[in-house]
Parts: structure tokens; C-alpha cells; sequence
């Protein structure tokens, strides 16, 4: 399907862009400068692993092949090294690395015939996504292992931030509680162990501030 094509030549298709630069994108966040500064050069790190990631994929539509298993373990292995540049690696993100390989591989299984799902921006997307789920769920075990007892939920208010994070906006609750944010529960942004759905998960910049 794009076999006439170059990786430059498909990524010019892509017209809708999702991403935007790491420095809009943490900058907006309500967390303290130094933690902005880590995120994005954790992004910029994750976005070359997703650049090779996307080329390889191009490069397998190209050529008609099926076997994703190599590349899932490409984006899992990169990933975790990439990860303990920063923080440790506990059961929780060793488990949502694994799920998130698995979820870029069958994403692009059901989109195989769109250009977005091997571009560049889609590998910036999903890095900036990655490392607030990442370092949200890392200051959370940090707050909880230095007796932090209660939590914000602090909010981007802006015309793109959703409604049930507009509403919850400034709340505090006990560190050990979870946050009711439309119709999931989530004891951060972007957590999943409570089973929050996709659609609170998504693009989130909200942030906690932990006193």
C-alpha cells in the first residue's frame, strides 16, 4: 500500500496533526521547572525510540510482512532502558510498558492502511503521553514514601481540557484515595490500576501537587 512511497513522502501525507513541541506541552503543566526540564529531555529520548519504531513499521507495510513479534520487543526493551534513566522500574510500569508494546502493535494492525500510524508524529504523540504516564506514577511512590498525606488534582484550564478534569480541578483528597473523575477512578493523572478508561487517559497534562 506504500510501497512507491518514502518515509518522508509518507509522513507529508499526515496533514491532522496530534502532537506539539515538548517545551508547549510540559510547559503548560503546573509542576515546578526542574520536573518540566526532566520530562522533555525523557520525551526527546522516547521520541528517537518511537522514530525507529514507526520507520520499522513503514518499512514492514512496505513489504507485506506480518511478524510484529521483533518490533514489540523493540519498543518494550527501549522503552524500559530509556525509563531507568529516570526513575525506578516497579511492577506497575514494567506491566504498562508491556501493555503499551502490545497496544502500538494492534493499533497499527487496525489502521494499517493510514499514514499517521507510521509517522513522525505520531512517535512524538505518544512520547509525550508515555512520559506523564511514566513520572506522574514515579512522583506519586515518591510523595507516598516521603509521608506526603494529602494530594491536588491541578488541571490545565484551557479549551482542549475536558470536563470532567475542568470539575475536579483544585481537589483535594488523602493521599491514599483516588481522585472520581467522570466515570473513572485514578489516584493521578493518566493512572490505570483502577481501570480508568481511555477516555480520561488520552493527551492528560493535569498534574497533582502532593502536600
Amino acid at each position: 500500500m506504500f510501497t512507491n512511497l518514502s518515509f518522508d513522502e509518507l509522513n507529508a501525507l499526515v496533514t491532522n496533526e496530534r502532537s506539539m513541541s515538548f517545551e508547549q506541552y510540559f510547559g503548560e503543566m503546573n509542576i515546578p521547572e526542574e520536573d518540566k526540564a526532566e520530562r522533555i529531555h525523557m520525551a526527546e529520548d522516547l521520541e528517537n525510540n518511537f522514530i525507529a519504531t514507526m520507520a520499522w513499521l513503514f518499512t514492514m507495510a512496505q513489504s507485506n510482512k506480518t511478524d510484529y513479534e521483533p518490533i514489540r520487543n523493540q519498543i518494550e526493551d527501549s522503552y524500559l532502558e530509556t525509563l531507568r534513566k529516570y526513575t525506578d522500574v516497579d511492577k506497575y510500569l514494567g506491566t504498562h510498558v508491556k501493555s503499551f508494546s502490545y497496544d502500538v502493535i494492534d493499533s497499527t494492525k487496525s489502521h494499517k492502511s493510514e499514514p499517521y500510524y507510521y509517522s513522525l508524529d505520531r512517535a512524538r504523540f505518544i512520547a509525550e503521553n508515555e512520559v506523564n504516564t511514566a513520572i506522574n506514577h514515579a512522583r506519586y511512590m515518591e510523595a507516598v514514601n516521603s509521608d506526603k498525606t494529602m494530594k491536588r488534582w491541578e488541571s490545565i484550564m484551557d479549551e482542549v481540557t475536558r470536563k470532567d478534569h475542568r470539575e475536579i480541578n483544585g481537589k483535594y483528597i488523602l493521599i491514599g484515595q483516588a481522585f472520581h473523575v467522570g466515570n473513572s477512578w485514578m489516584q493521578f493523572p493518566k493512572d490505570t490500576s483502577l481501570g480508568a478508561s481511555a477516555n480520561q487517559i488520552i493527551n492528560c497534562r493535569c498534574s497533582i501537587i502532593y502536600l
